[in-house]
């Protein structure tokens, strides 16, 4: 019996699994970073990797199909030039896309429809009849929006509004906090040194503090979720009719917070009442399962 190899290559780290046909986990390993527009060469290093080890450990049986989603892949516009050196490598059939592409895949599970993703960052991506189309996700400082980055973002600036106006609020408290800082100054300071990712983590805090009662933060959560569900609006209106209605929700920010994905689901629903929104809690490794449906 053969199996088959699904890679997800994120900023992050690299999750490679290997599957039979029919969707039974065989083994999973990772690896380093694996976004291929910041470290191209690390990248291909963690790649192979990964795909040692899976064919070392499913040495018995052979490998039918390798399909890797790269993060950065459609920057460094490449995928077929590192699909055919991992197969010169290899010598196992790969294809290459992006990473959100197989979001994309594993999410609705090869069918037509749309992928909202809301983590560090954000994209909303959509599959109709073999086109892909893509809405937003541009990195936080021109996009990402409803992301988690975004979401600190807006409470470090209300928390700053509220400075500037004298006006004492918890928002102030818990920027602070995360911050380790005195007064806000402090944390102006702190928070100009900080990565995107340790920014962006924030995020579940405030998530917290609204889910606690707190206004500002609430605020912050719904229209993050709004501003995120106009944008798939935005894709939706793109597709021939009739559009497909699937709806996949992935990324932390959709996973977890509840507060934030009814708001946002709240906000398509208002003009596509009989969507059908599922939320992605399996690795998109899994996506190679239905790579075959793509291809027909």
């Amino acid at each position: 019996m053969t199996y088959l190899i699904g890679i997800d290559s994120g900023g992050t780290h690299i999750v490679g699994s290997a599957w039979q046909a029919d969707g039974k986990l065989l083994a999973q390993t990772t690896a380093g970073p694996g976004n291929i527009f910041l470290n191209d060469t690390q990248t291909l290093i963690n790649l192979k990797q990964v795909i040692q080890a899976l064919t070392t450990q499913l040495a018995d049986q052979p490998c039918s199909q390798v399909l890797i989603g790269i993060a950065g892949v459609e920057t460094t516009n490449n995928a077929a030039d590192v699909a055919q050196e991992l197969e010169a490598t290899f010598h196992l059939p790969t294809a290459v896309i992006s990473d959100a592409q197989l979001a994309l895949l594993n999410g609705l599970e090869g069918a037509d429809g749309t992928l909202i993703i809301a983590g560090t960052g954000s994209i909303v991506y959509g599959r109709q009849q073999g086109q892909i189309t893509r809405f937003g996700g541009w990195g936080q400082l021109l996009g990402d929006t409803g992301s988690a980055y975004k979401i600190s973002e807006a409470a470090m600036k209300q928390a700053l509004d509220d400075y500037d106006r004298k006006r004492d609020s918890a928002l102030q408290t818990l920027m602070c906090e995360l911050l380790h800082a005195d007064d806000m100054k402090a944390a102006v300071r702190q928070y100009y040194q900080l990565s995107r990712e340790t920014i962006a983590a924030f995020a579940a805090k405030i998530a917290e503090s609204a889910d606690s009662g707190d206004s500002a933060a609430t605020a912050i959560i719904t229209h993050a979720a709004e501003a995120l569900g106009g944008e798939c609006l935005g894709l939706l209106a793109r597709y021939q009719q009739p559009a497909p209605m699937q709806l996949a929700l992935s990324g932390s920010v959709l996973t977890h917070n509840a507060m934030f994905r009814e708001a946002l689901i709240a906000t398509v629903q208002a003009q596509y009442p009989q969507i059908q929104p599922v939320v992605v809690t399996t690795n998109n490794s899994r996506g190679v399962i239905f790579w075959q449906r793509w291809l027909k």
